[in-house]
Parts: C-alpha cells; structure tokens; sequence
C-alpha cells in the first residue's frame, strides 16, 4: 500500500493568488538571512535547482559545482545528480564515496541508489565502513539495486561489528530483498536495542516469510509497541499457514487486545487472514474505544463475518461514523449482503442523501459485489449520478480490470459512455480502463475524448489518451490505418512534460520529442527561493506550519533546505488558502493520513505538477511527503505518517516533519474536518 494521488483537479479561482504569491514567494521563519551566512554562491545553487528542475543534466555545471569550497554547494550537485537521472555521472559519484566531506560523501551514495547503478556494489560495500551517514546512505542504495547487492548486505549483517545506525539500514535494506535473507536478519530479534528489533521483524514481515514465524512468537511480549506491531504482521497468515496457525493465532488475540492502537490494528489485519477463527476478535474490536481500530475491524469482516443480514446490521448500530459504516458496508457486499443504506428503494438509503460522500460510499461498495448482477444493480446509477466524484465512484466500479476484461466485454462497452464524459477524471478512467486490451477500432473513440480534452485545466485525461495510443500501437499496430496514423501525428504537441512523458518513446509521436522542451522558469525566481528558503535552512532556521484541525492543531517543520521548491510549494498554497475548510480525504490507519484536496476524493489539485525532489530524509513516524500519481506529479496533496513507513523512502518526497500534535494525527479519521493551514 502506498500514498497514492489521481492527478490534481484546478483550483482556478486561486490560480491569481498563486501567481502574485509565486512572484514573490513566503518568507521564512525570522525573515531574510544574509547569503553570506552560509557561505554559498546563490546563482550557483539555484543554477542546481533550475537543472533538477528542469530534468536536464548539464555535466559541466555539476562538476563545477562539485569543485567548489562550500560543502552545501557540493552536496547539493551530488544529490542533483541522482534526482536528474545522470547516469552519465555515476563514475563521479563513485569515486566521490570516498570525499572527506561526509554531506558529500552520503548524498553520493544516495544518489547511486536512485541510479540503481549495479556498478557502485563494490564500492557502497566498502562505504559500509565509514561512518553514519554515509555508510546507511549506503546500504539503503545497496537496497535498491536489489539482487546484485543481497550477497554485500547479507555478509554486513552477519559481520555484527558495524554502528547500529548502519545495521539498522541494512535491516532495511534487507526488507527490499526476495528472498529476504532470514538467518541474517534473525540474529537481531534478540538485540538489545528495540529500533534494531523492530527493523529486523520489519525486514520479514515486509513478504511472507515462515521460517521466521516461530522466531518472531517470543516477541509477542516485546517492551516496544513499534515491535509488537511488526510482530503482528509477521504473522499473517500468508506467512504462517495453516501448520502454524495453532500458534500464530493466540499470539495474535493477545496482540488484537494489546494497550497500544497500533498494535491492535495490525493484529487485526493479519488475523483477518485466519478466517472464522478471527470472528470474535473482530466483532469484539468493533466496539474498541479507538475510532481506527473499529474501522480496521470492519474492513476485517469481509473475511471473517458471513451471516444474515440482521448480523450484518448488528455490526452497522455499533458505531455511526461515515468512515466505520462505509466499511461495514463494503464488507457486507463481498457475501451478497446488501445493506439498507444501499438499497435505492429504501427512503433512508444513502443513495437518496444530499452529500455526495454517501452516495459514493454505495458505488464503491458495489465494486466488492461477488456477482456483476449485484455490482450493476448497485454501482451502475451512480454513473449516471449529477456529481462527477460519485460518477467516477460509478464508473470505477463498473470498469473492466485488466485480468477480466475478456470475461465480461459489456463493461468495457460501458466505458464508453465515460469517454464524454465533461468531468475529466471520469473521462481519464474510462481511458485507463481499456488501456490495458487497446485495440485500433477503439482509438478513434479516444481521440474524440482527447480533443475534448483540450480545454481541460488538468492534463489526466490527456495523459490517459496517450497510454492507450501508444498501447493500442504496441498490441495493434498492424490494424492501423495510414489515416489513423495521420490523425495521432497531427494530434498538437502538448506543453505539459508528463503528457510528453506518457508517449514512453513511441514511434507514432516522434515529432513530441523533437519539439522544444516548454520554457523554464527564470534563474532570478530560484535565486529568490535559495535566498528565501535554502540559506536560512543551512543556517539552521526552518519554516513551521501549523495544520489546524477538529482533532487539535498538528505543527510541522518544514525542510527547506532538502526540497525548497516543494516547501515553497506547500507555504505558497497554504497561504492563498487552498487548505482552507477541506478534509483529510484518505486515512490508512497506521500508515498514513492524506490532505490537500480541494475536490474531495482524492483527484483534486492546483492545475500544475511539481518535480519530486528526493532526498535523504527519512518516513519515520511523522514526516510529511508529496502524494503522487506517479514520478513528478505532486500538486497540493501531502501525506503525514503515523508509523515508520521505510518501503517509501527515496520514493516519495519528504519535505517536513511533525513537531507536536501526535494526539490529533493519531485521533484522525477519514473525512475529518481541516480548518487550515497557517505558516509560522
């Protein structure tokens, strides 16, 4: 699982804002600090920035950089180069693994993990010796180029005289590894440190792994709840099976009533697994004094609860909240059991309710009917519904998936409808849903939907046109005639990189590629923001901001220093008030809590993308990252983490971190209300 974002909807009555405030863009905390302060040369930073920006690998201005006296300067090309794709560079940064300067040295390393350049495993291995952090920029790069790297990572692991804070990333880059390497990892569940404990059971709850089942039992008891939670996952029933489910399901009933929330949801979710065994843990959980806990339990009840509808009922009366009874009604749907709020007969059905939440809480129950007869008769009025977030609720449900789109070709014909849809997240996933069986008889469909989407001020529906032509050409191209040929190549030369990005080098549009990249923006504007935003950072002044919701007020630090253009992204929209009186639209308890769309239902967003700026920070409990869509796709959708999310680091941009507020982020649900979010 993993914080997703559907390309943003325009904010277009903030778009005069956003424009006066990007000109001159938020101060930070304290007000201007003097370049000199931090002894870098302001052009030459932001020349960095306007490069990694740009996605565009200007050899010779990195290596001048990297000639340069001022430390800051130096990383910031190192890192550059990993965030631009520079294979071209990775020699550089090899060698640079050895450079004195430790900011270097680390962002080197990094950077070779995000190249995945299989070439550095000699070298990352010999940087495991130097000190933190280079030597965990390391293995957490050795982790990401997988395979080649196992044998370096197993052999470090099994050497038991490195640091802990490099242990701890090998752990982690153990957990990246198929097969995880058990007997390495193993050794560390007995360790006397609970962050070594933790990331060691991490590393085999992360993929089934039943050698480790019987290891991990002990560990029920462990002093750390961080512990005890991954020990709850490690023993799923996809690990444990049924040979060991006699000791694996006490273990988890103990862990289903453990003090810590955390703890309970994860039990939860892995005892799911178990089926009728679980049933009177999960009922029991429906009535736990944490809001999240009881929304786990009802998600649980699709695999545990089969019963008559007054069962089912039951189950709904134990709690009111919309994000609890959603669950209970999806969970009802997967055994056939519909539920009044989603009968259209009955007057008190959320079908006939006002806000549109409720009547796409219905469709998407009806995605998890076990019959098609089922899912029409619940899903497909949505389609039809005078509000595109429950359409798209709709036309999600009755969407063909890739693995059944022979099976039930009527749905695939149903999409078409989607395709005219005026709303264009409804058009972008009627486009998707048939990407994946594109034919050429289709493409003249979805070039009418693309030049219907022209006049778009989100670019999802041209992106999803352009994945379908360019698979209809993969699978189809022989059935092309030279007309449609003719028709794609005269298709106009969109501005927008990532619709550019979507063509994946397809021979049809040649002529995208040729065309001259869309203009960049002036170097005096990232001037301004290594002014406004870097130099305070490196002095050690950071920009806070205060997220003020129902549940209690959530201040974060901003890291200016690592991703300035995402912080000035998020200072900018929070100042024209584009967080103002919306919700966090998706909670995943213990993992994330999401905010930033102005839409509601996870598709909305300012009418721009932002560039991901990948750094070496990391998603421990509490740090804030960009929701994306894909690479480079940020917008105004930001995620906080309620546990250590290891699996999205380098994958996701990490631009802050909470300083207080644990109490309210952890009290979070689905659709609770944010006020606003205010700088400070």
């Amino acid at each position: 699982m993993r914080p997703a974002r559907r390309n943003g909807a325009a904010l277009a009555a903030l778009l005069a804002t956003l424009l006066a405030a990007l000109a001159c863009g938020p101060r930070a905390a304290g007000g201007p600090v003097p370049a000199r302060a931090s002894g870098i040369d302001v052009a030459g930073y932001a020349r960095l920035l306007q490069m990694a920006d740009a996605r565009r690998l200007d050899t010779a201005l990195v290596r001048a950089a990297l000639q340069s006296g001022v430390s800051a300067q130096r990383a910031e090309a190192a890192l550059a180069i990993g965030q631009v794709h520079g294979v071209p560079l990775a020699g550089d940064l090899r060698a640079l693994l050895a450079d004195p300067d430790t900011a270097v040295a680390a962002n080197a390393a990094y950077s070779l993990g995000l190249l995945r350049d299989t070439v550095a495993v000699s070298a990352l291995e010999h940087a495991l010796g130097a000190a933190p952090p280079v030597s965990t920029a390391a293995a957490w790069s050795l982790g990401q180029i997988g395979a080649p790297a196992s044998g370096a990572i197993s052999s470090a692991l099994g050497e038991g005289t490195k640091p802990i804070a490099t242990v701890g990333a090998l752990l982690l880059a153990a957990a990246k590894l198929r097969p995880v390497p058990t007997v390495a990892v193993q050794r560390y569940f007995s360790s006397a440190d609970a962050d070594l404990r933790w990331k060691a059971v991490y590393a085999v709850a992360r993929s089934p792994v039943s050698d480790a089942v019987t290891a991990v039992l002990p560990m029920v008891d462990d002093s750390s709840a961080l512990v005890r939670a991954q020990v709850a996952r490690a023993l799923a029933y996809r690990a444990a099976g049924d040979s060991l489910a006699a000791r694996t399901v006490p273990a988890l009933l103990a862990l289903a009533r453990d003090p810590a929330p955390h703890v309970r949801i994860e039990a939860l979710r892995s005892l799911s697994g178990y089926g009728d065994t679980a049933r009177a843990a999960v009922l029991a959980a429906l009535h736990d004094a944490d809001a999240n806990v009881r929304i786990v339990a009802a998600q649980s009840l699709a695999h545990v609860l089969d019963g008559p509808r007054n069962v089912w009922m039951n189950a709904w009366r134990a709690d009111t909240a919309l994000a609890y009874r959603s669950s209970v009604l999806a969970s009802a749907m997967t055994h056939d059991v519909v539920l009044p709020a989603a009968e259209f007969d009955d007057p008190d059905s959320w079908v006939h309710r006002g806000d549109w939440r409720y009547r796409a809480a219905v469709a998407d129950a009806g995605a998890a009917a076990p019959s098609m007869e089922r899912m029409r008769e619940v899903s497909l009025p949505a389609t039809r519904d005078p509000d595109p977030r429950v359409r798209e609720a709709g036309f999600a449900a009755m969407a063909p998936h890739a693995d059944t789109a022979d099976q039930h070709p009527w749905r695939r014909q149903y999409m078409y409808f989607g395709l005219t849809d005026w709303d264009p997240y409804v058009r972008a996933l009627s486009i998707e849903s048939l990407v994946h069986h594109a034919t050429a008889a289709e493409v003249p469909r979805v070039i009418s939907s693309w030049l219907r989407a022209e006049h778009d001020t989100v670019s999802d529906a041209r992106i999803a046109a352009v994945h379908f032509f360019v698979s209809a050409w993969q699978r189809d191209s022989a059935a092309f005639s030279d007309s449609l040929v003719v028709a794609l190549r005269a298709l106009p030369v969109p501005a927008d990189p990532l619709t550019r990005a979507a063509t994946r080098d397809c021979s049809l549009f040649s002529a995208w590629r040729a065309a001259p990249p869309p203009p960049e923006r002036p170097l005096a504007w990232y001037e301004a923001r290594v002014r406004d935003l870097v130099v305070p950072a490196l002095v050690g002044t950071l920009p806070h901001a205060v997220i003020s919701t129902v549940r209690g007020p959530i201040e974060i630090e901003l890291y200016a220093g690592d991703a300035p253009l995402t912080v000035f992204n998020f200072l900018t929209l929070a100042q024209s008030g584009a967080y103002d009186r919306i919700a966090w639209h998706r909670v995943v308890p213990d993992f994330v809590v999401q905010d930033g769309d102005p839409r509601g239902d996870g598709n909305g967003g300012p009418s721009y993308a932002i560039r991901d700026e990948l750094n070496r920070r990391l998603y421990d409990r509490g740090a804030v990252g960009m929701a994306l869509g894909g690479p480079d796709t940020g917008g105004s959708q930001y995620f906080i983490t309620l546990s250590p999310q290891p699996h999205l680091d380098g994958g996701y941009t990490v631009f802050g971190h909470v300083t207080s507020g644990y109490a309210a982020l952890d009290a979070t649900v689905q659709g609770d209300s944010l006020v606003n979010i205010r700088p400070r």
